[in-house]
């Protein structure tokens, strides 16, 4: 459904009283969309709440300790170093398992849910800062104002890599507390080489544009929850071959050998941010394909013959005729499939041992 309003680049800017380099992103109409090269953020309308639906890992509150601006970031270390509420339901540790795989024009995103609550007198509120970093652990602390890196780490994403920009935001628009008010989408090639249990942490500071100060409630980052019963299954595939390439052009040629039995796993996020674990073995034609697949990210690994055979190259298919994926030994990875698409010829190839 298009947009009521795009903020799309047409952004405008806060004059000298206010933060004199910032580019304000006006998202305070429904369905406004502010989108750059390196992110998309998106009022949405009032949504679904309670347990199980979403899941909150980082409520902020600073206008509580009379304070206009508040920040703070997510982890399972105490004391919290800012205005971070000290429950460990609200905040806590999150894995990148868990932030939903969403899929827009062919490019995946990792979506973060902002919900923030204001005064009904004075409802904006400014996003300034956004920074995510990744960990082996989910304790990490220390973040650092005048480096921006946290525990002495850097951001895999940063809201003012590209200029200073804040987010302007209006509660008005939704209906309460954990509604839900804005999306921000952040591109999953941010997050490549990290495995489902990888920690993830989200720094932010809202309220320092003039009018647009926090005034109310907590504001809360959360990730959507699957609905419970809600079916796994969709209308996209993978699929592709295991034999033995004599010619080397990496595509199954009828003169040449398929490997029937081999195993291939499928492992991946979907869109709903549900990890995904799949496994097949190919058929005489040395065939495989997993079908009934969501819109996500995926891997897809084979299981090496044992015996006559040594490994050969592997070869990244396509989806609408296009490369889609990385690769490395026995592994391709980073395919980005949206709905009802089929992945093909994700290939795998094995030389005769001599």
């Amino acid at each position: 459904m298009a947009p009521a309003r795009s903020a799309r680049l047409s952004a405008e800017q806060l004059d000298d009283r206010a933060l004199p380099s910032v580019t304000l992103l006006d998202l305070t109409a429904h369905g406004a969309v502010a989108a750059t090269d390196g992110f998309i953020a998106r009022q949405v309308d009032a949504q679904p709440t309670g347990t199980g639906v979403i899941n909150s890992f980082v409520r902020i509150q600073g206008a509580a300790s009379g304070g206009g601006s508040e920040r703070g970031y997510n982890t399972t270390a105490r004391p919290l170093q800012f205005d971070e509420n000290k429950s460990p339901q609200f905040t806590r540790g999150l894995t990148l398992g868990q932030v939903p795989v969403v899929v827009v024009n062919g490019v995946a995103y990792r979506e973060f849910l902002l919900d923030i609550n204001q005064k009904s007198s004075s409802p904006r509120l400014s996003v300034d800062e956004v920074r995510v970093f990744l960990g082996n652990r989910s304790d990490l602390t220390g973040y650092d104002t005048a480096s921006r890196t946290l525990a002495g780490q850097s951001a895999v994403f940063d809201l003012d890599a590209n200029g200073d920009v804040s987010l302007l935001l209006d509660a008005r628009l939704s209906s309460g507390s954990g509604s839900g008010d804005m999306t921000l989408l952040i591109p999953d090639a941010a997050f490549a080489g990290a495995d489902p249990n990888t920690a993830v942490y989200l720094y932010s500071k809202m309220g320092g544009v003039a009018g647009a100060t926090a005034n109310g409630g907590f504001e809360e980052w959360a990730v959507r929850a699957a609905p419970p019963g809600q079916p796994t299954t969709g209308t996209s595939s993978l699929s592709g071959y295991v034999f033995v390439d004599l010619n080397g052009n990496g595509l199954k040629d009828a003169n040449e050998t398929a490997l029937a039995g081999v195993t291939i796993q499928l492992i991946g996020t979907d869109d709903l941010g549900r990890t995904v674990s799949l496994s097949t073995t190919t058929d005489a034609n040395g065939f495989y394909q997993f079908g009934a697949l969501r819109a996500g990210t995926y891997s897809v690994l084979e299981t090496q013959p044992l015996q006559g055979y040594i490994d050969g190259l592997d070869y990244v298919g396509t989806t609408n005729g296009a490369t889609n994926g990385s690769l490395d030994n026995d592994r391709l990875f980073d395919i980005f499939l949206g709905p009802n698409q089929a992945g093909l010829n994700y290939n795998f190839t094995e030389l005769i041992q001599e």
